[in-house]
């Protein structure tokens, strides 16, 4: 596939001025962009950064990777796999410990501007949504063989969308007849139910879940959550961008359970299960675009930050 990184829009980090902020960039520290896109936040880590410091970069996406490798000093190390694998790789590097990780949930511009990877309702292009394209399932599969039952659970779990289930029949019936293989053809069965003239959330809505789906994007971020502490260091932080509530509520669960600590019922006076806290969240409440940047920047619009501290 011919890349298109370089002829996509200008690529604007979101919130980076408070992602800074809160990762707190120690020269010499180990940092770790667990979504590194367009290199966006990764280059700004990288100016604070001392010729002792590190920073690793992660992204299921080649296309980004090579990017990247392009773009970002030669001192970044940049792996291709999602970033849930991280472990492993930080073995292969030698690396214990980190001092901040950067978790940007959002995909890119090249990924939603490109219409050959079938991101947008916007252009029309193959029905894909792959970040890694050797993926085994695109959103084709799903679209063309998941039951209609399958579909309605899929919009109404991952895309929170009212009319799941008349879409879902709706592709059901479309597909009987021929196969849906692109963007547009979704698109138009949606708006065939919703109503063209209020069809933007529910477009969205639908792509998302799909693309969720597709990724196991929920998934990821689970196992990402489980196993971070970890390698994190004492005083380490970790700051998350998400875009969506399924995201930001398990990111903000995580951030609860591990700031609590005790998992005691509430009736058992004295903590029997020896659990401590072992988290500092940073951001009390959730740190949002100011109405400039996301005047400037309309995909910001929906960007919501967390940041934490291990104790």
């Amino acid at each position: 596939m011919k890349s298109g990184w370089r002829s996509t829009k200008q690529h604007i980090p979101v919130l980076q001025d408070a992602v800074l902020s809160y990762l707190q960039v120690q020269p010499d520290g180990i940092y770790l962009d667990c979504t590194i896109g367009m290199g966006g936040h990764a280059s700004a880590v990288q100016n604070l950064l001392s010729a002792k410091g590190q920073l690793i970069g992660f992204d299921g996406d080649k296309e980004a990777v090579k990017h990247c490798r392009q773009n970002l000093s030669p001192s970044c190390h940049l792996i291709h796999a999602p970033y849930n694998t991280f472990p492993n790789h930080l073995a292969d590097l030698g690396v214990q410990q980190i001092d901040g990780m950067l978790l940007d949930l959002g995909i890119s511009s090249y990924q939603l501007d490109n219409p050959i990877r079938g991101f947008s309702y916007r252009s029309n292009g193959p029905l894909d949504m792959r970040f890694d394209v050797n993926a085994s399932t695109s959103a084709s599969d799903i679209v063309n063989s998941w039951s209609r039952q399958e579909l309605k659970k899929l919009f109404k779990d991952y895309g929170e969308e009212r009319r799941g289930a008349a879409i879902a029949s709706a592709i059901v019936d479309v597909r009987k007849k021929r196969q849906i293989a692109y963007t547009g053809q979704l698109a138009q069965i949606i708006e065939s139910v919703v109503g063209s003239y209020v069809s933007t959330k529910s477009l969205s809505r639908i792509f998302q879940s799909i693309r969720i789906a597709v990724n196991d994007e929920l998934g990821t971020l689970r196992q990402f959550l489980e196993k971070f502490m970890d390698y994190l260091s004492d005083g380490g932080r970790l700051v998350t961008i998400s875009y969506h509530s399924l995201e930001d509520r398990l990111v903000k669960q995580a951030f609860r359970r591990l700031e609590k600590g005790c998992i005691c019922p509430y009736n058992i006076p004295v903590c029997q299960c020896g659990l401590a806290p072992s988290l500092k969240v940073l951001t009390k409440r959730v740190v949002k675009p100011a109405k400039t940047e996301v005047e400037f920047n309309s995909r910001a619009r929906s960007a919501r930050l967390r940041a934490a501290e291990k104790i």
